[in-house]
């Protein structure tokens, strides 16, 4: 198991499998989906203490979706996948889940 590999969290893998179901986002669904995992992750490690805080799209940042991005695709080059943003000609952003050629 290479580094990358061990620094995935359940939270990059469940990204993952966004990207695999729905293929393309926008920032603003992009940081909805982040949301709603980290919302579920934290649930999961407070289970037997407190109750979680939900996290919102707000909360989410350029940052934490470029570095989320990154990590998983450490994971995505090595199956020649690769999630790309791209700017629309409107200036908005679209993250994509594409095949490395």
């Amino acid at each position: 198991m290479s580094a990358e590999e061990r620094d995935l969290t359940d939270v990059h893998r469940a990204l993952i499998q966004a990207f695999i179901v729905n293929r393309r986002f926008t920032s603003r669904e992009l940081q909805k989906a982040l949301a709603s995992i980290l919302t579920v992750s934290n649930q999961i490690a407070h289970k037997d203490t407190e109750v979680a805080p939900e996290i919102t799209a707000r909360d989410i940042t350029e940052a934490q979706i470029d570095d989320y991005i990154g990590a998983a695709n450490s994971a995505l080059y090595r199956l020649d996948y690769e999630i790309r943003c791209l700017r629309n000609s409107d200036n908005s952003l679209t993250w994509q889940l594409e095949v490395l050629e």
